[in-house]
C-alpha cells in the first residue's frame, strides 16, 4: 500500500531578495541597478554557485550561503520557479501574506468564505489519522484557516499535564463539559486523544519528555533547525500528517541587507539540508517548498539594503519533482520588462507551483477546489509515471 503524501510549507515572512537567493548574476542590469555586496558575483572566493538551467541565456547563481541549497539541486531534488509571484499588485507584508494564503481572487468563493489554500484541501481530501496538520507555529496562518490543524512550537506542547494548554486535573470536566456541544465536542476530543497517543510517544516510563534524536545534526545557530525537527519527529511518529507550515521570520531587508541576507540563507540552507538528510527514505513520500510573499525591487536603496519588489523565486524540494531545473518563464530585467519599472515582473502565477504540488505529489484530481477560478498553464514540475 503506498504511504500518504506529506507537502511541507516554509514561508519567509518579510519578503525575501529572491534576485540575491537566485541571482542572474551576469545580467546588466542587475550589475548597473545593485553594488557589489548586493550581487552574487560570478568569481573570486565569494562567487556563488551556478544554475544549470535553459530558460534563459543568463549565469544563474545560489547566493553562497546557500551552497546546501546548491548541492540539493545539483542531486536532482531541488527545482527553481523564478518570478513567482502573486497575480494582483500589493506591496502590503499583510495584503501580501493574506491574498497568497486565502488563494483566491475576484471573487472565487462565497462571500465571507474565510478558508485558506491549504484549509481547502484539507476539506477536499478529508485525510484520516490524528494529526493531518500542523502549524509549526505560536499562531495558526490563513493558509490552514477552514479546517482543523494542530497548532504548536514543538509537539511537546500539545501534551496534556506537562505544563502546556491544560492541566490534568481539568481534562475530566473539560470533556464532560464540551460532551453536550455538538460542534465543539468532536474537535475536543480529537485534541484530547491526539494529546493521549503523543504522550504515550513522546516519554519514557517514567513519564518524562524525551527529546527528538534526529538521524543527522541541524545547525544549532539556525532558526529553522527546531521546527523543521518538529516536522520531522511528526513525520516519524506516524501521526498521519499531510502538511505542515513553518514560519520563518526576518526577511524584511531594507537597511544593510548583505549581511542579514547571508545570515538568514546560511541558516535556511543548511536547516533544509539536514531536514532532508534527517528524513531517509522518507523522502520518497515528502515534497517541500519554499515561498515569500513578494521580492525586492532591483535597485537597491540609500540604506544599503532593498524595498518592497513583486516577482519571487520559490523552491520545490522533492524526489519526485523535476529537480536540477529552472522552470516556467523569465521576463528578464531590462527597463520595459520591469513591473511598474522597478520590480522582477511576475510571470509565473505562484499558484501554478502549488496546484502542480497537489495535483502531482498529493494527487488532487481537480486543484480547482483549492484555487477556484484557476487554470495554471502546466510548469512540467512534476514527473508523470
Amino acid at each position: 500500500m503506498a504511504q500518504p503524501k506529506i507537502l511541507v510549507v516554509v514561508f519567509l515572512r518579510g519578503g525575501a531578495d529572491g534576485l540575491a537567493l537566485v541571482s542572474p548574476s551576469s545580467d546588466p542590469d542587475l550589475i548597473a541597478a545593485r553594488p557589489e555586496d548586493l550581487r552574487v558575483l560570478r568569481t573570486g572566493d565569494a562567487a556563488g554557485r551556478v544554475l544549470r538551467q535553459d530558460i534563459a541565456d543568463v549565469d544563474f547563481r545560489f547566493h553562497p550561503a546557500a551552497a546546501a541549497l546548491a548541492d540539493l539541486y545539483d542531486a536532482g531534488d531541488l527545482s527553481v520557479i523564478h518570478a513567482t509571484g502573486l497575480p494582483d499588485a500589493t506591496r502590503s507584508h499583510f495584503d501580501a501574506e493574506a491574498r497568497i494564503e486565502r488563494g483566491v481572487f475576484g471573487g472565487t468563493v462565497a462571500p465571507g468564505d474565510p478558508s485558506g489554500w491549504i484549509g481547502r484541501w484539507l476539506q477536499a481530501a478529508q485525510p484520516d489519522g490524528p494529526m493531518p496538520a500542523l502549524a509549526v507555529s505560536a499562531m495558526r496562518p490563513a493558509s490552514l484557516l477552514g479546517a482543523n490543524a494542530a497548532v504548536a512550537e514543538s509537539l511537546a506542547d500539545l501534551v496534556v499535564g506537562q505544563g502546556n494548554w491544560l492541566a490534568p486535573a481539568l481534562r475530566n470536566r473539560l470533556m464532560q463539559g464540551f460532551g453536550d456541544h455538538g460542534a465543539l465536542a468532536r474537535p475536543m476530543a480529537d485534541l484530547v486523544a491526539l494529546s493521549d497517543m503523543l504522550g504515550q510517544r513522546l516519554t519514557d516510563p517514567t513519564g518524562e519528555l524525551v527529546d527528538y534524536a534526529p538521524s543527522t545534526d541541524y545547525p544549532p545557530d539556525s532558526p529553522v533547525s527546531a521546527p523543521l525537527m518538529t516536522v520531522a519527529q511528526a513525520i516519524k511518529l506516524d501521526l498521519g500528517l499531510r502538511v505542515a507550515t513553518v514560519d520563518v521570520g526576518g526577511w524584511d531587508t531594507h537597511v544593510a541587507q548583505a549581511g542579514q541576507f547571508a545570515q538568514l540563507t546560511g541558516a535556511l540552507s543548511a536547516a533544509l539540508m539536514a531536514f532532508w538528510r534527517d528524513l531517509g527514505p522518507l523522502q520518497q513520500d515528502v515534497s517541500v517548498v519554499v515561498m515569500s510573499e513578494f521580492g525586492r525591487r532591483l535597485r537597491s536603496n540609500t540604506a544599503g539594503g532593498t524595498d518592497h519588489g513583486r516577482g519571487n523565486a520559490m523552491l520545490v524540494l522533492g524526489p519526485q519533482a523535476r529537480g536540477g531545473r529552472m522552470l516556467g518563464h523569465w521576463p528578464g530585467l531590462k527597463n520595459d520588462a520591469l513591473e511598474e519599472g522597478a520590480d522582477l515582473a511576475v510571470a509565473n502565477d505562484y499558484r501554478a507551483v502549488l496546484a502542480e504540488l497537489l495535483s502531482g505529489h498529493m494527487a488532487l484530481s481537480d486543484p480547482a477546489v483549492v484555487f477556484p477560478g484557476f487554470q495554471p498553464a502546466p510548469l512540467g514540475l512534476w514527473r508523470q509515471g
